[in-house]
């Protein structure tokens, strides 16, 4: 499948419109109705666009597969779970996520609250 099969293709599923795609990339219908035609590829300059509009990776629209994410050096296998696992929330409960994660490691870090803000203690005990 070329990229301009695996474009349209997309289009359909998502039941997106070539003509939105033009307005995003800017150019009249007749173009993406060429590329349809003649089977062509879009130049490289609408690429990210059209993946952006499409919701989807430059890799599989350029190949037709998703790159397989390689997991970060020294990551624990209970850190790629955590991982994965916050990807999956909307974002406002990201936020509140690490927010309570902030709260729960102070201590360990040797953090204290002070006026409704973390500060590092010193040696001695006392927030600096």
């Amino acid at each position: 499948m070329t990229i301009s099969e695996r474009m349209f293709s997309l289009l359909d599923e998502r039941g997106l419109s070539a003509s939105g795609l033009c307005k995003v990339l800017g150019v009249g219908t007749n173009q993406t109705t060429n590329w349809k035609q003649r089977n062509t590829d879009p130049p490289a300059k609408y690429i990210v666009l059209i993946c952006e509009y499409l919701g989807c990776s430059l890799e599989y629209l350029l190949t037709g597969q998703e790159a397989e994410k390689a997991p970060v050096p020294g990551m624990s296998e209970n850190g790629r779970e955590m991982l994965e696992l916050y990807e999956k929330l909307p974002e406002r409960e990201q936020i509140l996520l690490i927010g309570r994660l902030q709260e729960m490691t102070a201590p360990l870090l040797g953090e204290v609250k002070k006026g409704g803000t973390t500060e590092a203690a010193s040696s001695s005990g006392r927030a600096v």
